[in-house]
């Protein structure tokens, strides 16, 4: 060798040498930029390896396909599996199903046949347009009858219906249970398209050629009756239907061919090992639903692909060493795959120390009036996760707010797509999507998605509202999240409790400031009740800071480290408890409160249980099935849930967040809570006090369906 060439020989074998070292873990101190206990050059890895535009791609592949019935499903889920082997991810494997039948559909047109023939629509054309489980029907010259709304007695008065076809613009099952079970019409056409939990953002007729998803539900049919199809249109195709009734008879040809066979839908799953046996971290996204369901929730699927692609992509590159715990990654149909899914494996001999959940991800925001957002967990089920995510949105926000950010490294956005400025937020808990199964099973579970959407559930969720930009952030904020979740141990532990206790020092501040403002606004007769609340609710707001801060032990966080942090919470707790004495005093009203009332006394003796696998069973089941002496107590319930709506939507709330507000409630049951705890809980994450008699029907009424027992 010659001399001269030394020096860089040397060189090169140092450098050759360092890079064979594994790379360091990317969980450190909380960085002073970001805010992040990721170091800069991971956070920066994982937004320039990432990409919205490859998500936007592989939403365009699902959203040709119908995902809501078994054929378009399987075939969505074969290239899924394709796709993410050939992302990297391991073992994956397609797991059926139970079998059971499933419906498909051949053919589905409608023609008005008198006074002009023309086709209204047809399946062919645009699949949501028949209702998931119609049946087959052929029929020419049918009168059509219009009945309103459908959802009353009186909608059919004066109305003979049988053997008619029924326009309604109200949501089909009413029509078929009132008007084809009970009254023997044999079909229905509707132009409903809104949810009701979506009143807040749009109503019907706000986009009058949107086509609403419903399907036919088969509890509504008389037992051995035929099934009967229902078609569903646009509102401006069902206003242009009313108009010809006006002006004279309508009548309808219809010709639908339908069968239904034994069947499974499969789950697509795999993993990338980490290097700690017996841990996971788990990813879901739901892969089923209509034809395009492009946001709803082609944007979820693609987007933790995304998120594999970047992973497998920078370990492969020496970026990221192997995970710490094995990121387990599931495509599956909503609820129903996720409890088959726990059915199989809630058993494994593993500890799941998180679930992140990716479910509408891709909405342009400017065009659906939309805002991106994380979902905390259950006040009684506290983890790191939740600071790990408003963490990530606060970075998020900081250096993505305007249009051209002045930090280019840390700007997230995608080569096709919007230059909107960002507008994220973390939201309390709120259920509608598979986290709450994890969080039921006791695995604290975030949910990531946009809401609201113009185009939620109809025909309008469609690519062109779908926005790389976003499907990028959105990939970012899932990497951010599950690589501490993920990769944390020992020392990156410990820093990630530390981030826990400084959030949590301003999430207890929140709950302070709204316990002591409702003390100041309460009418004075009310304060006895009030203060206990709140005294309640500061309690349980630093209950949950201790047992976030806790969760960080499992990954490898010292236990006396962390132990030191929850006990400053013990001191901070108590200066909360005597400001709230201190406001309340100063009314100068008695805080005495009256003895405790019988049902009081009976609450704090009842200590409900959720019945093991009945995760998914909601009240709506169990009232629909209520006897005829069970009537007075299911009236109790639904009235004060309906005054707690009203209450919670006077103050703002969206939708989301009393979304099947008395399974939420219900979830607080773990066989320890009293009744009256889970009064004072519920409270504490709600700020609205139920009525504890009400709160005992409601749990009356789940032991009586079998969803739940008594601890005692």
């Amino acid at each position: 060798m010659h001399l001269r060439l030394l020096p860089f020989a040397l060189a090169a074998l140092t450098a050759s040498g360092a890079a064979a070292q594994p790379p360091p873990s990317p969980v450190g101190p909380v960085s002073p930029t970001t805010g992040l206990v990721l170091r800069d050059e991971v956070v920066r890895a994982l937004i320039s390896e990432s990409s919205g535009d490859r998500a936007y791609d592989d939403v365009q592949r699902l959203a040709l396909l119908a995902r809501d019935n078994q054929g378009g499903y399987a075939e969505a889920a074969e290239w899924l599996k394709g796709a993410a082997e050939a992302a990297g991810l391991q073992d994956v494997r397609l797991e059926p199903m139970k079998d059971g039948p499933q419906w498909r559909a051949s053919r589905g047109e409608l023609w008005v046949s008198t006074p002009h023939r023309h086709k209204v629509t047809s399946y062919a054309d645009q699949p949501m347009s028949l209702a998931g489980g119609s049946g087959s029907f052929e029929g020419t010259g049918l009168e059509l009858v219009d009945v309103g709304t459908g959802m009353a007695d009186a909608d059919y008065t004066g109305k003979d219906v049988k053997g008619k076809v029924l326009l309604t613009r109200g949501p089909p099952g009413f029509a078929i249970r009132k008007g084809v079970s009970e009254r023997g019409a044999v079909g229905v056409i509707s132009s409903y398209s809104t949810p009701p939990w979506n009143f807040q953002h749009r109503l019907d007729g706000d986009f009058p050629d949107q086509i609403g998803w419903a399907r036919v539900p088969p509890g509504l049919l008389a037992p051995g009756g035929r099934t009967p199809f229902a078609f569903m249109v646009s509102d401006r195709q069902g206003r242009e239907l009313r108009a010809q009734l006006q002006a004279g008879p309508v009548t309808v040809d219809v010709s639908v061919a339908t069968e239904t066979r034994e069947g499974h839908y499969s789950i697509v799953r795999g993993v990338i090992p980490g290097t700690r046996a017996g841990e996971e971290v788990v990813l879901t996204a739901h892969l089923d639903h209509y034809k395009p369901g492009a946001n709803d929730n082609a944007s979820g699927s693609a987007t933790v692909l995304e998120m594999v692609r970047t992973y497998t992509t920078l370990i492969r590159r020496g970026v990221l060493p192997p995970p710490v715990r094995t990121v387990r990654v599931l495509w599956l149909p909503e609820f129903e795959g996720t409890r088959e899914w726990f059915d199989h494996h809630a058993n494994d001999p593993v500890r799941r120390v998180a679930n992140f959940n990716f479910d509408m991800l891709g909405a342009n925001l400017t065009r659906v009036h939309s805002r991106f957002m994380v979902t905390a967990t259950p006040d009684w089920n506290a983890s790191f996760v939740n600071t790990v995510s408003e963490s990530t949105v606060a970075f998020m926000n900081r250096f993505n707010g305007v249009v051209y950010p002045s930090r280019k490294d840390f700007r997230i956005g995608s080569v096709t797509g919007s230059r909107d400025p960002l507008d994220a937020h973390m939201e309390r808990y709120s259920r509608g999507s598979d986290h709450q199964l994890f969080n039921d099973h006791g695995i604290p579970g975030v949910a990531y998605g946009t809401w609201p959407d113009d185009a939620y559930h109809t025909s309008g969720d469609r690519l062109e509202n779908v926005d790389p930009t976003q499907l990028h952030r959105a990939a970012f904020a899932g990497l951010a999240g599950v690589t501490v979740a993920a990769w944390a141990e020992g020392a990156g532990a410990l820093e990630l409790a530390r981030l826990v206790a400084v959030h949590g020092v301003k999430r207890v501040a929140e709950d302070e400031f709204n316990a002591r403002r409702d003390l100041t606004a309460v009418p004075a007769t009310q304060l006895p009740g009030t203060y206990r609340l709140a005294r309640a609710a500061m309690r349980a707001a630093h209950q949950r800071e201790r047992e976030a801060l806790l969760s960080c032990v499992p990954l490898g966080a010292p236990a006396a480290s962390v132990k030191a942090l929850a006990k400053t919470l013990d001191d901070a707790e108590e200066q909360s408890l005597d400001r709230l004495e201190a406001d309340a005093k100063a009314r100068g009203v008695s805080l005495k409160e009256p003895a405790p009332t019988e049902a009081e006394r009976r609450a704090r003796s009842y200590v409900p249980r959720r019945v093991k696998g009945q995760e998914l069973a909601s009240f709506d089941d169990v009232a629909g099935k209520a006897s005829p002496e069970d009537k007075p107590r299911l009236a109790a319930v639904q009235a004060a849930m309906d005054a707690a709506t009203t209450a919670l939507r006077e103050r703002g709330e969206s939708e989301l967040r009393f979304f099947q507000l008395p399974d939420a409630v219900a979830s607080y049951a773990n066989g320890k809570r009293s009744v009256a705890d889970i009064r004072d809980a519920a409270y504490a994450e709600y700020g609205h006090a139920f009525p504890v008699e009400a709160l005992m029907d409601l749990f009356g009424l789940l032991e009586r369906g079998g969803v739940m027992t008594r601890a005692r």
